[in-house]
């Protein structure tokens, strides 16, 4: 066995401090904000599980004083209300309410893609004012919106109409969605396009292959942000939609609200069916939606 040389002193390993600054001001940090967050989280998920709640609730313990976050005895009675019941029309209204979603969420994907890929790519007269614009009628209130839309569709005879609807839904969803999809299309470099071009494709040969495989996910998100603020939208299709026949799921639910009587348990039961096709929706757009949010519109 080597001796160890008298001048090499043993190496002396320093104690590890589990409690440093660091380490407090990390924890100090975390736990401030679970603090916030579970709050907001309560505040966001006690509606939908009161909602859920209400929905499996039998009459006699809806209007109990006291609170019970589980029904006390689950019942599927206001489900079959609803489906049962003429006044509902839910087959009808969702075959409305899907058609009016579907096609004014095309409309508007389609214009956001060629509007978002101008606004990133081109420099024109007017751009930065034209940009400033969509981002000032977002905070405009959809109320006004609603009001000068409505005479406008009343003037070309598109009121009571899904058309009108349609128009309405894609004039409402393109100024957010159009800064939206710029913001993803700015996080794609250039180089990329101007390669391509060099190769030998046109301009639209590059956004083909190259621009919008790459904003795949933000289009996705675009088009997912869209389609649920247009199904779950309330004012315009209870506004513009006076015959029942054509009213969307949204605006059927007025049909259980009653001048001096609600029937809550129905009413909540058709909030949970309608509910459905945007959370089944978003269950498999997920990884799109998430990823199209999280890389582009942060910028």
């Amino acid at each position: 066995m080597n001796a160890i040389p008298a001048n090499d002193a043993p190496i002396v390993k320093p104690t590890r401090r589990w409690l440093t600054h660091a380490r407090v001001r990390r924890g100090l940090r975390m736990l401030f904000s679970y603090a916030l967050l579970i709050p907001i989280i309560l505040f966001c998920v006690s509606p939908i599980a009161w909602i859920l709640k209400t929905a499996f609730e039998t009459p006699q313990f809806m209007h109990s004083p006291q609170i019970h976050w589980i029904p006390v005895e689950a019942t599927l009675k206001n489900f079959t209300a609803v489906i049962g019941n003429p006044r509902a029309m839910i087959g009808r209204s969702f075959l409305n309410s899907f058609l009016v979603a579907s096609v004014s969420t095309i409309f508007t994907t389609i214009i956001t893609v060629l509007a978002g890929y101008a606004l990133s790519r081109f420099n024109f007269r007017g751009k930065k004012f034209f940009a400033i614009y969509l981002l000032m009628i977002n905070m405009v209130p959809a109320t006004l919106i609603l009001i000068s839309m409505f005479i406008s569709l009343i003037k070309i005879h598109l009121v009571n109409t899904h058309l009108g609807l349609i128009i309405y839904y894609t004039a409402l969803g393109l100024p957010l969605a159009v800064w939206m999809l710029k913001s993803y299309f700015d996080t794609i470099p250039l180089d990329l396009e101007e390669q391509a071009m060099v190769d030998g494709a046109t301009r639209l040969g590059a956004i083909r292959y190259v621009i919008l495989p790459l904003a795949l996910p933000g289009i996705v998100a675009v088009t997912v942000y869209v389609f649920l603020g247009h199904w779950n939208e309330f004012m315009a299709a209870i506004t513009f939609i006076q015959t029942q026949a054509l009213r969307t799921l949204p605006a059927q639910i007025i049909n259980f609200v009653g001048i001096e009587h609600i029937e809550w348990g129905p009413v909540m039961a058709y909030s949970v069916l309608v509910s459905l096709p945007p959370v089944i929706l978003f269950i498999f757009a997920q990884k799109q939606f998430v990823g199209g949010l999280t890389s582009g519109f942060t910028k």
